[in-house]
């Protein structure tokens, strides 16, 4: 099975969606499944929105404003009329948790990797993991095994589930941002087995590298929306890792890629090109937002 089949089966699948929304602190996006190519702004929504709707916890629920999120659900249904009910919802990238943990035997059986993924989890989150909802899958990666795992609050998951269900919508699948750009970028077909994908926007930085086709590091940090410092940090975190990369296992990509839903994404590209001293290719480039939505469906 290919990376890319493996990370579309990835977190809670069930079949393609009607739609796909995406829930995050500054704004409230929405992709009516169809062919790319056949895209029309019929098909999408995206509303910028004040902070103190939702805020992006891990364990603690998040819709402050549950009855505003309500009334963009429905608008946005009633603009859709899709004929199903299934939907995928993307939540805040900061609501969720991901790892990579090296597996400590290739030949574990799928109880013995419960039971390593869970023990770990432990001690990453500090937290009961009846409080937590997750998914894992298995890579090989060059000699190693390595374990993918994305975690979730129980009542987050739930809250978010419940919004959708109450307006006859059946959340299929619930996952993360930058899964779903990297989805997206594996999908199209990766031009190098060694990357590095950046997605930053509003509210988070998210950094994956894959090495031998394989997630090797996965790496999330806040951002405060309208700082003006985030160009800077973006680059210096996008820096960090690939030194990080090169020191520990002597290997750096040989490609980046760059999702942003920043202003003046070419400078962020043209900056890092010349920092890194790598190619670097922007995911889309034109309405950035959209790229986690097509990866979702």
């Amino acid at each position: 099975m290919s990376l890319g089949e493996r990370i579309r089966r990835y977190f809670l699948e069930q079949p393609k969606p009607s739609a796909v929304f995406q829930i995050a602190p500054s704004y409230f996006a929405a992709l009516k499944t169809g062919p790319e190519d056949q895209l029309t702004a019929d098909d999408y929504v995206y509303h910028p929105i004040s902070s103190g709707l939702v805020e992006a916890q891990l364990l603690q629920k998040n819709i402050v404003q549950p009855g505003l999120l309500q009334e963009l659900i429905r608008k946005t249904w009633r603009k859709f009329k899709p004929r199903g009910h299934s939907v995928t919802v993307i939540l805040p990238e900061m609501s969720a948790r991901a790892f990579i943990f090296q597996l400590e035997s290739a030949s574990l059986t799928p109880a013995e990797q419960v039971r390593f993924v869970e023990w770990k989890l432990e001690h990453h989150l500090s937290h009961p993991l009846d409080r937590v909802r997750y998914s894992y899958q298995t890579f090989n990666s060059g000699k190693e095994r390595k374990v993918l795992v994305v975690c979730i609050g129980e009542e987050v998951a739930a809250e978010y589930e419940a919004i959708f269900s109450e307006n006859k919508m059946h959340p299929g699948k619930l996952t993360i941002p930058s899964l779903s750009v990297l989805n997206l970028v594996v999908r199209a077909g990766a031009e190098a087995r060694d990357f590095l994908l950046v997605d930053a926007d509003l509210d988070y930085l998210s950094l994956v590298a894959v090495l031998d086709g394989a997630p090797y590091l996965y790496r999330q940090k806040q951002l405060w929306p309208d700082n003006e410092t985030n160009r800077t940090a973006i680059l210096k975190e996008a820096e960090n890792t690939v030194n990080f990369l090169e020191d520990k296992i002597r290997r750096k990509p040989s490609l980046v890629y760059v999702r942003s839903n920043l202003g003046n994404p070419v400078w962020l590209t043209t900056e890092m090109e010349k920092l890194l001293g790598l190619r670097v290719e922007e995911v889309m480039t034109e309405q950035q937002f959209l790229a986690p939505l097509f990866g979702g469906q």
